[in-house]
């Protein structure tokens, strides 16, 4: 069987873990080695006016109401995970199950009151405010949060030394390009990725084994890697 590399901070890594073994119904061998960190970057307040936020990451949702975004305040949210975590921070959260083309079409659909404010780190998919506020939606941009690159645990390039194969679920273009820019492109790795910009940035970094979830979400995550892992 296949080794599980989990790429997330340890909190999301052991919970995706969990949700593996239990559709398993067994322990898998895996590897904790985050793929980025997380640190939080100075800021501004919210701009003047803003009458609902944009979420994109659970990140973001952990740090909105650090920016004086108010306790009741509509929060538009990418998924259902980033969801809970806004609505346990006090926010009135709508989740689009989906990815951020389905954030924006959901909010231009809604046409909410203006203006918004995206809370987000610095870097994102999906251009969210230049393409609401070109449709009239006016929406600005809030960085709270930066990615940094982590060193990969020295375990997983002793497995590969040992001829193991890796199943590595991937979240984001940000943590494909951490992940596999310390890696050879041959190395024997199957990547899990929860969208089509996370399989597009993992092909570009040279990744050739991919498997794209059918939906962008944990549970099609975990189905996804469960498929993978069996595989072996």
């Amino acid at each position: 069987m296949a080794i599980l590399v989990l790429t997330r901070p340890e909190e999301a890594s052991r919970r995706f873990l969990a949700a593996v073994e239990e559709r398993l119904s067994q322990r898998v061998a895996h590897i904790l080695s985050p793929a980025i960190e997380i640190e939080s970057v100075a800021h501004g307040p919210l701009p003047d006016g803003v009458v609902s936020v944009i979420l994109t990451s659970e990140q973001a949702a952990l740090r909105a109401r650090n920016t004086g975004a108010r306790t009741g305040m509509k929060a538009w949210c990418v998924g259902d995970r980033t969801a809970e975590v806004a609505r346990r921070e006090g926010f009135e959260a709508v989740s689009v199950g989906g990815d951020v083309e389905a954030l924006i079409a959901a909010i231009l659909k809604a046409r909410p009151d203006a203006p918004l404010a995206h809370i987000r780190g610095e870097q994102t998919t999906g251009d969210v405010s230049a393409r609401l506020t070109k449709a009239g939606i006016l929406t600005h941009d809030l960085v709270v949060y930066r990615q940094k690159d982590c060193t990969l645990s020295p375990e997983i390039f002793e497995a590969l030394a040992g001829g193991e194969t890796l199943v590595v679920p991937l979240f984001s273009p940000r943590s494909a390009e951490a992940f596999l820019r310390q890696v050879e492109p041959t190395d024997p790795l199957r990547i899990v990725a929860m969208s089509q910009a996370v399989a597009d940035k993992a092909a570009v970094c040279g990744a050739r084994d991919i498997l794209l979830a059918e939906r962008p979400d944990l549970e099609a995550m975990a189905l996804a890697t469960c498929r993978r892992i069996s595989m072996a």
